[in-house]
């Protein structure tokens, strides 16, 4: 097997299969659909990284957007509705209304967190008013306010750059979410995404190991340093890490670094087997093992 091969397997393991998404699909739909007989709901829409095809299987949760209203409003207001805790607060009452004996129902501090009894992933439920002159508001119960988002553009944004890199940068993000899952799990999700498109926004991405071994290289420099939501520059899209997170966060991507410029020295140099077990080291679980074929010896 040659490292090309490998990531190539590694890539379609990542994928959601189609039983799941097909499962997946009808689910979001159902919730939507049936969320809306308990709750008053304009419009709704995937959000995510499910809904910017960068989610990685096995799913943990899909982002749902519920529309509250339907003209846009300015500033941090959401025209007299509900407070930000009270907005939550409707969407768990609609929910458990609407799956009275199957739901669980967690809330947080900007979603409703539901897994559906039967299903092996959970939904994200967001309420959200309309924002003047676009986006969206969501609450926000940590500061008791309304925060801008704006789901759709993220979208746009990271399938621009996905084309530019010739469909390459969604797949790289995927096996970073897979390393990051693999290693303290410290980076949000979007915040991965969102180092991965600086990281390349003016570098080429030739392959798939050039390409994970150039996020690895360049990671270390984002560990750690506040991040913001590129749409309007209002919250942070990272994690904040403690000194121990973000020193054993950083020392472990240095570490895969240096494996991952060997791993690449080792393909370029034809030996495969030994490349591969690189990788296999730097995801730690996941990687495709490079099977011996067995010797086949004539009878003499």
């Amino acid at each position: 097997m040659t490292v090309a091969e490998a990531f190539s397997i590694f890539k379609s393991e990542l994928e959601l299969p189609d039983s799941k998404q097909a499962q997946a699909s009808k689910a979001q739909q159902d919730i939507r659909a049936r969320t809306a007989n308990h709750l008053y709901v304009s419009d709704s829409l995937l959000t995510g990284s499910y809904a910017r095809h960068t989610k990685i299987y096995p799913l943990d949760d899909i982002d749902i957007l519920l529309m509250r209203n339907v003209e846009r409003v300015g500033l941090s207001s959401n025209g007299g509705g509900p407070s930000p805790n009270q907005a939550l607060d409707d969407v768990a009452e609609a929910i458990s209304k609407a799956y009275p004996l199957t739901s669980t129902i967690k809330k947080q501090s900007r979603s409703i967190n539901t897994q559906i009894k039967g299903l092996d992933f959970g939904f994200d439920i967001i309420p959200a008013w309309l924002r003047n002159p676009d986006g969206y508001w969501i609450p926000d119960t940590d500061s008791n306010l309304w925060i801008p988002t704006n789901p759709e553009w993220h979208s746009q944004l990271m399938t621009e750059a996905n084309v530019r890199l010739q469909q390459r940068l969604k797949p790289v993000i995927k096996m970073m979410k897979h390393w990051n899952r693999n290693n303290y799990e410290l980076l949000r999700s979007f915040h991965l995404e969102l180092i991965c498109k600086d990281i390349f926004a003016a570098t080429e991405l030739p392959n798939y190991p050039v390409g994970v071994a150039t996020v690895l290289v360049n990671l270390a420099k984002y560990a750690g340093k506040p991040m913001m939501d590129p749409a309007y520059s209002y919250c942070r899209v990272d994690k904040p890490l403690s000194q121990d997170d973000d020193n054993k966060l950083v020392a472990r991507i240095n570490y895969d670094a240096g494996n991952a410029i060997q791993a690449v020295q080792l393909e370029n140099a034809g030996y495969h087997t030994m490349a591969i077990d690189k990788w296999k080291h730097i995801f730690v679980h996941g990687f495709p093992k490079c099977e011996v074929l067995p010797i086949l010896r004539t009878k003499m």
